[in-house]
């Protein structure tokens, strides 16, 4: 993607370095915006598998999940959880998806969103596509892997992301209100206003996950 990076000078051979505002593109790039798909409900996310089928993934706020496939929007949802969901406040509602490193073998993929049931905590939990239908996920399958509770209900963030190292890197805003009233990105005591890195691949009695040893 052009632009996102700008080359270090001098050294070949060393990382580039991160572009900076106000630079410049080197040479005659094109960029243009076209239109993959139409017709969704407040898109918010969208992320591919890993699997070769070339879908899109779009996360409707409300608590839907739909595939995007050649231009198509799938009219049944693969995923439907609005009655867990709670989007009535604009910074809330579903927030992500995020597909194991491995779904192409397991079917696991991961939605973050704030419970309806659970006063809005954002509950970050794993499902596995149905055995019968590669674009419908079993509702059946879900596992609470980790619920973050807040003070407000805005500043939940939510995105989530593997990284190279197998393990799910996820983003937790501050708590709400405006400015980080309780100061929560300086606290080591709480997850708030952090990114967090965990195992979804082994847990323990008492969490859905575990904690990487060198965290």
């Amino acid at each position: 993607r052009p632009g996102l990076r700008a080359a270090r000078p001098g050294n070949a051979d060393q990382q580039p370095l991160p572009a900076q505002p106000g630079g410049t593109i080197p040479g005659k790039v094109a960029i243009q915006l076209v239109k993959v798909a139409d017709g969704l409900v407040d898109p918010v996310h969208v992320a591919s598998p890993n699997d070769g089928t070339g879908r899109l993934f779009v996360c409707e706020r409300p608590g839907v999940v739909r595939i995007v496939k050649d231009g198509k929007v799938s009219a049944k949802p693969f995923l439907d959880i609005k009655d867990k969901t709670l989007s009535s406040f604009l910074e809330e509602g579903l927030y992500a998806i995020e597909f194991h490193p491995k779904f192409k073998e397991n079917g696991l993929f991961y939605v973050s969103y704030p419970d309806l049931w659970f006063n809005g905590a954002t509950l970050l939990t794993e499902y596995r596509v149905s055995k019968d239908n590669p674009d419908k996920a079993d509702p059946d399958s879900a596992r609470v892997v980790m619920q973050i509770d807040f003070p407000y209900c805005n500043h939940h963030g939510g995105k989530m992301a593997f990284g190279p190292d197998g393990y799910l890197y996820v983003g937790v805003g501050d708590g709400g209100w405006e400015g980080d009233v309780i100061s929560a990105g300086q606290d080591l005591h709480t997850w708030l206003g952090k990114m967090l890195r965990i195992d979804v691949n082994s847990q323990t009695p008492d969490r859905g996950y575990n904690i990487p040893k060198d965290n």
